[in-house]
């Protein structure tokens, strides 16, 4: 694939690595041009992932996982001194835990920040899972999610479900996530070929739903229903 190609399918990562081993005089341009796009958006210092590392839990008929139990069980505590324990618990295991509790931590602060409709801690909190342990997708869908659907710049929301979707690449949610941004990159350009990968990574995701996954389904099914009038609207 060109570096066109992974640019307009969304996997930025890929184009600006395919952008950095540029040798043809004749693309050169073209490969600085994406170069110095894409480390606006700090593509040079992403943590780097590695597969086969962490089990990557399958989203439930709720649409959550696993790791959001922990945010369930807080949210439902009503005793005040209790739920100040809780939070206080959580900001030190962030501080001197290991990695990995501290990326639970960080991800269940970004969840709780998330009810609570404070979506730059939010997204901070995420970002800050993915620093403490790059190789659990859920930590980097969630926070591209949340980037996509509360003002982010598209960039920023691709970077991190593309990451999302190479550690996790059966996961219907983030494929269908990754398609809204290149329907919203193909409104915003008027770039066709966003909308063209939209489509089939609508398909992609559609075929990834689990049978349990019916809310999911129909989010999905939903969007390629109404792929024009987002477009033309």
């Amino acid at each position: 694939m060109t570096m066109d190609d992974y640019f307009y399918n969304g996997e930025l990562m890929k184009c600006y690595e395919a952008a950095k081993q540029v040798t043809d005089e004749a693309e050169k341009a073209l490969a600085e041009k994406y170069i110095q796009l894409l480390e606006e958006y700090d593509f040079a210092s992403y943590p780097k992932s590695m597969l086969g590392v962490e089990t990557q839990h399958v989203e439930r008929s709720d649409e959550s996982y696993p790791e959001s139990d922990t945010v369930v069980e807080i949210r439902g505590i009503k005793d005040e001194a209790e739920f100040s324990r809780r939070i206080q618990e959580l900001e030190n295991i962030a501080k001197i835990g290991t990695p990995y509790e501290k990326a639970q931590s960080f991800f269940t602060q970004g969840e709780l920040f998330l009810f609570a409709h404070h979506y730059n801690e939010s997204v901070h909190c995420f970002k800050q899972a993915v620093k403490e342990n790059p190789n659990k997708a859920l930590y980097w869908g969630i926070a591209g999610q949340t980037m996509h659907r509360f003002g982010w710049m598209p960039f920023d929301a691709l970077g991190y479900l593309e990451q999302a979707i190479y550690l996790d690449p059966h996961n219907a949610r983030w494929k269908w996530n990754k398609a809204l941004v290149l329907i919203q990159l193909a409104k915003d350009l008027q770039l066709a070929p966003f909308m063209a990968n939209a489509a089939i990574t609508l398909e992609e995701a559609l075929a990834a739903c689990g049978e349990h996954q019916r809310s999911l389904r129909e989010a999905i099914q939903n969007t390629m229903d109404n792929m024009d009038s987002y477009v033309f609207s």
